[in-house]
């Protein structure tokens, strides 16, 4: 009984699956290291220092028994604040207590807005994120490679118009395309509104009045980054469908007489494989999009915060933002990863067989 239990985890072990998922996770793990290790890094070669930008604000006053005008030191309040944030402290000793307090799932506190902690301001703002990439990704894929397999075997006026649309909205900046829209839907017509993400006179409740007016404020940007990212994913479902028809099991099942529709349900089935290897880097790039849409709609997702964060020298947050950006991209990829694995035979199998 043992001895078969240890032969079924020893196969598990040896499976080339298995091996496959202990390399991405090595990959990962080094680039998790090394993003870390910049995150740290960057908000501390930037010019200036947050501490000065706090005390900043401060209005010296005149104290008694002294002429008035005479300004009091603030030299102790700045030192106190370095000490009180680590600042004052050696580069390397930053980076190895920062080190133990991300492991500990300890962001800090923030700078500009103190003492809220920076994990409880990013977990807020992430879902906002969240809501805009996951959802384009997963119509973009299905509704771009249906127009790009039918735009491949169906030479019709209306299959064309949607792969021609597709490619020319794909071509457009997402920025410039949102400012257009903006111009447009906002400023012209006011259907929509044009920035933020509830209207001023709601206080945000659970409730369904709450949720349509954020559902209204949602609508510009999902459809910014909805109609400018089909294009990439109908090129390729044409490009890849178009090869897997001059192929030769295509010609020997027509030759067979297969009817077109099982024809064209074989082409697509093995033309849509290659496309799962560009869901890592459409989901990388959804993200890089949503965060730069976010400051021009102000949706109050990650990318305004980082905003507002660099801004006004925020390393805490603007680490905080940094790293879990970086974690959602870091998970997502390795889930794509693993999900292709299982899709693609020839992983599991190792290109065995």
């Amino acid at each position: 009984m043992e001895d078969s239990a240890f032969r079924r985890i020893t196969r598990i072990l040896t499976h080339p699956f298995t091996r496959f998922l202990c390399k991405k996770l090595v990959f990962y793990l080094i680039v998790a290291f090394v993003a870390v290790t910049l995150v740290f890094l960057l908000p501390r070669l930037m010019p200036g220092n947050p501490v000065d930008l706090m005390i900043s604000h401060i209005v010296t006053s005149p104290i008694g028994g002294r002429p008035s005008g005479t300004m009091i030191p603030l030299e102790q309040v700045r030192k106190a604040m370095m000490a009180h944030f680590g600042l004052d402290k050696p580069l390397l000793e930053q980076y190895i207590k920062f080190w133990g307090d991300f492991l500990r799932g300890d962001l800090g506190q923030s700078f500009s807005d103190y003492p809220r902690s920076v994990a409880e301001m990013i977990l807020w703002r992430l879902p906002f994120t969240l809501v805009l990439v996951i959802p384009v990704l997963l119509i973009t894929f299905f509704l771009g490679n249906w127009i790009g397999g039918r735009s491949a075997f169906l030479k019709g006026k209306w299959s064309d118009l949607a792969y021609l649309l597709s490619i020319i909205f794909n071509q457009m900046p997402f920025f410039w395309l949102a400012m257009v829209v903006i111009s447009l839907f906002s400023v012209k017509f006011n259907i929509f509104p044009s920035y933020g993400w509830i209207s001023s006179e709601l206080i945000f409740t659970f409730n369904l009045r709450c949720f349509l007016d954020v559902a209204y404020h949602f609508i510009l940007p999902f459809l910014v980054l909805l109609i400018t990212s089909i294009g990439g994913w109908a090129i390729g479902m044409r490009s890849m469908t178009l090869y897997e028809m001059n192929s030769d099991y295509i010609f020997y099942a027509e030759r067979l007489g297969f009817r077109k529709s099982k024809l064209r349900s074989y082409a697509q089935r093995n033309a849509i494989l290659p496309q799962f290897t560009s869901l890592n880097l459409m989901f990388n790039e959804l993200v890089g999009m949503t965060l730069i849409l976010e400051n021009v709609f102000g949706w109050p997702g990650v990318g305004l915060l980082t905003y507002k964060a660099v801004f006004s020298l925020d390393f805490p947050l603007v680490i905080g933002c940094f790293l879990i950006t970086m974690i959602v991209v870091i998970f997502g990829n390795l889930l794509i990863d693993i999900a292709y694995g299982f899709i693609d035979p020839r992983i599991r199998t190792g290109y065995v067989g």
